[in-house]
C-alpha cells in the first residue's frame, strides 16, 4: 500500500459527532463521516436526517473542514 492509499484508508476510518442542541434543550447527535470535498480539502460532512422538533420537520447538512493551508491569514 502506497502513502497516499494509508492516508486515505486512515481518513475513512474517521468520524466525528455533533450535537445539536434545539432551543429547548432536545438533543440529536449526528455522526459526520470523513470526507475529502470536491476543493481536496478535508473535513467532515452529513446529510442530516429528518427529525421533528416543535411540530415540525428539519433536516440539512453539517460540513466542516479544515481552514487553509496553514496561512495564517484565514480565520
Amino acid at each position: 500500500m502506497t502513502s497516499d492509499e494509508n492516508e486515505q484508508q486512515k481518513t475513512k476510518n474517521k468520524i466525528a459527532f455533533v450535537i445539536l442542541r434545539m432551543p429547548d434543550g432536545k438533543e440529536h447527535e449526528i455522526p459526520l463521516p470523513a470526507k475529502t470535498f470536491k476543493s481536496g480539502r478535508e473535513g467532515y460532512y452529513a446529510q442530516v436526517p429528518s427529525f421533528v422538533y416543535e411540530n415540525e420537520v428539519y433536516g440539512g447538512q453539517i460540513q466542516i473542514w479544515k481552514k487553509g493551508d496553514g496561512n495564517k491569514n484565514q480565520g
